[in-house]
């Protein structure tokens, strides 16, 4: 694609979906001034789906009236080739769910005062879109729907933008959602949207807690082995105390945070305002100070070593999520047989290295059982163990503590760390 319009200019594709695709490319004026934006494209295939064409022209519509510093600007709409497209701010750093995954990675987790701060920013978003009326006076009814990481973009200048208000519901709106059909991200959803019930503000503040649950304990709230047993979680609402995860939470914040996610909307905060207000009262009266700066420092300290490089590394924890899906979605595997719960961040590799699968697999097929013990790498089993959860390694080392269970143990870990690797190659030799 070299041009969606005579007024822009691609550069480069930036992501794509199965709906749509994301371009970096410039608004170019009369005069010669040009200015970088994030161009979202239709794909050409979903153009004779005329209900979701409807649906991302109201999305555009909508988030034209919104203006705010938190809001991702939506500036054109244009058809071009058959498909259209919408011209938005570009935002140069990463969404909140990558940057969590590099402080995880990097061991460097976000303070209590930074995430009190992003959820701030996040609220106040809300607190706009919720209040947005028409000329006339008359509200909007806008409710987002889908608030979390990924639609949380930081840049490097430590802004906090909302953006992809694709399943926002509003009174204005041509295209109305379909009554009783859950939408939106499973670990993000409030128990009352997952019941099927009409989501209003509160379930947007539900899932602002959700986030800032995650950001103070460092791991996901709502986890479950697929999706329904994620809405399972949902519904029954469980929500530790963020103080029995990390000591530096204090029993105040707990409130505010447990208030935010009670699973009853009356005993919620009652909106966005207020919930951005709690949390401002709480940095306040600790004398906690948190400014775009810090938030520039911690995207900085935790960007990635390639940040900015065009090199060919990838992440293979994420290209194997994305192909399980897929065969998933295709009925040819069951995505919950044989997993392992390895570290995405531990996985991640350059396309450069070639390993010599073929001979490993030779070699270990020769050998008899009994000699597999001396030809496993430590090193290996070692890496391996490490990224495995502490549940199941005691589970391991109990299997393995009985008299013959040490050889079988040691030849499962070889076919497991060759298995793991011919994947990885696999999947290498696809990607490129």
């Amino acid at each position: 694609m070299a041009s969606v319009h005579q007024r822009y200019r691609i550069i480069e594709k930036i992501d794509a979906g199965g709906m749509a695709e994301i371009y970096r490319g410039e608004a170019v004026s009369i005069e010669g001034f040009a200015r970088q934006v994030a161009i979202k494209r239709i794909l050409p295939s979903m153009c004779t789906d005329k209900k979701f064409v409807a649906m991302f022209l109201d999305e555009a519509r909508l988030s034209m009236q919104l203006t705010h510093a938190n809001i991702v600007q939506i500036f054109d709409i244009g058809k071009a080739d058959d498909t259209y497209f919408v011209v938005m701010e570009l935002i140069d750093g990463a969404n909140l769910r990558r940057a969590m995954q590099r402080a995880t990675d990097k061991g460097l987790p976000m303070s209590v005062e930074l995430a009190c701060y992003v959820t701030m920013e996040v609220s106040k978003a809300l607190s706009y879109a919720h209040e947005r009326a028409d000329r006339e006076g008359n509200s909007l009814g806008i409710v987002h729907r889908d608030v979390s990481p990924p639609n949380v973009l930081i840049s490097r200048q430590g802004e906090i933008k909302l953006t992809d208000f694709g399943l926002a519901k509003a009174a204005s709106h041509v295209q109305q959602t379909d009554a009783g059909v859950i939408k939106g991200k499973f670990s993000y959803l409030s128990p009352e949207v997952v019941e099927g019930k009409t989501a209003d503000p509160r379930a947007d503040v539900y899932s602002a807690g959700i986030m800032l649950w995650e950001m103070l304990c460092g791991r996901k709230l709502y986890a479950g082995k697929n999706d329904m047993e994620t809405v399972e979680l949902v519904r029954k609402g469980h929500v530790p105390k963020p103080s029995s995860l990390r000591s530096e939470v204090d029993s105040e914040l707990d409130r505010i945070v447990l208030k935010a996610l009670a699973k009853n909307p009356k005993r919620r905060y009652q909106s966005a305002r207020a919930f951005e207000q709690a949390v401002a009262g709480y940095l306040f009266k600790h004398n906690l100070r948190v400014t775009a700066t810090d938030v520039a420092n911690f995207m900085a300290a935790t960007a990635s070593d390639d940040d900015g490089e065009a090199d060919d590394a990838f992440d293979v924890g994420e290209v194997l999520r994305a192909e399980m899906q897929e065969l998933s979605r295709s009925g040819q595997v069951d995505p919950n047989l044989g997993q392992l719960p390895l570290s995405p961040g531990q996985l991640r590799t350059r396309s450069q290295v070639k390993l010599p699968v073929d001979d490993m697999l030779a070699e270990l097929s020769t050998l008899p059982l009994e000699e597999v013990e001396g030809h496993v790498d430590e090193t290996a089993t070692a890496s391996i163990a490490d990224r495995l959860e502490l549940g199941e390694i005691s589970d391991m080392e109990g299997v393995s503590s009985g008299g013959g269970g040490g050889k079988l143990w040691l030849a499962v870990a070889a076919v497991v760390i060759v298995a793991a690797v011919a994947g990885a190659v696999l999947v290498w030799q696809g990607v490129l």
